[in-house]
């Protein structure tokens, strides 16, 4: 048993003892941390207010408002914008089909009292000569049928007065609707031309019609067909016309070539850029009779 007990003494010294090294966390100081974060947050920059705003044009003035602002008004004045135009396309093919329709009513109407009138007149031949005279006459053998027959007639040409009083005011009528749409043309016509048109003068107006009259087209012709494009190329037909009326100019002469002058004796001189190591001996003593060696 005592042998047990030193066997054991012994393994135990030969065991280094293990402690557990533990480092002491050292103490936090609040107030410390505490100054630390604030001088941190004292570096960092405070964010600028007027980054989150930004500039742009509204209704042809300046406003600021948060950014993000300006893309939502554009996509709502865009809408806004293209809706009007919807509206405004829809309101003139409105105003359109319903003056196509007052024109088809128009004209069934016109046509109808032409068609009536036509034939009212074709009845009213068999009455010609019956006037006030031939009745009372007619009157004479036979009252009854003279009445009738007078009656007959009376309203004939009661009708025909009526019938060529619609005819004539749908006449009117369309005539006047005409000359206001050739009134309404040629304004279009004036105001794209003096704005779009280059070189045009108040003066252009007269020579462009004065042009188209010098060839044969009438003024009549000239209210039916005017528009900015029939405007257009008459003015710049003038324009060829004046450009191909002009004199052609006198061409250019081209000057003679110089003929080489001859030497007295009928001998040609040497060209005058002909060195003297580079002439003949012939030719070097033509040049030393000329003065040249």
């Amino acid at each position: 048993m005592d042998g047990e007990q030193e066997a054991i003494a012994e393994v135990e010294q030969e065991i280094p003892a293990i402690e557990t090294e533990m480092e002491a966390d050292e103490p936090i100081n609040i107030d410390e941390a505490g100054d630390e974060q604030e001088v941190d947050e004292e570096d960092q920059p405070e964010p600028d207010p007027e980054d989150d705003f930004e500039e742009f044009d509204w209704n042809g003035k300046k406003v600021k408002a948060p950014k993000g602002l300006k893309d939502g008004l554009m996509m709502q004045a865009d809408y806004t914008r293209k809706t009007q135009e919807v509206a405004n396309t829809r309101k003139e093919l409105e105003e359109r089909a319903a003056r196509l329709d007052q024109q088809f009513a128009a004209s069934e109407e016109y046509l109808d009292a032409r068609a009536d009138l036509r034939m009212v007149a074709k009845e009213l031949e068999r009455f010609e000569g019956f006037d006030w005279s031939a009745y009372q006459q007619a009157r004479m053998t036979d009252p009854l049928q003279a009445d009738e027959a007078w009656n007959y007639a009376q309203h004939l040409r009661a009708q025909k007065a009526q019938l060529e009083g619609v005819v004539q005011q749908h006449e009117s009528s369309r005539t006047a609707a005409v000359q206001q749409e050739i009134a309404k043309r040629m304004q279009e016509t004036h105001e794209h031309v003096k704005a779009n048109l280059k070189g045009w003068t108040p003066d252009t107006d007269k020579q462009v019609i004065d042009f188209a009259l010098s060839k044969g087209v009438t003024r009549e012709q000239m209210q039916n067909l005017m528009n900015p494009l029939v405007y257009e190329m008459l003015y710049l037909a003038r324009i060829g016309h004046e450009a191909l009326s002009k004199p052609a100019p006198n061409p250019k002469k081209q000057a003679a070539p110089t003929q080489p002058s001859k030497a007295v004796g009928g001998r040609s001189t040497p060209a005058a850029s002909k060195s003297l190591s580079e002439m003949s001996m012939e030719e070097y003593a033509a040049a030393r009779q000329a003065g040249r060696g």
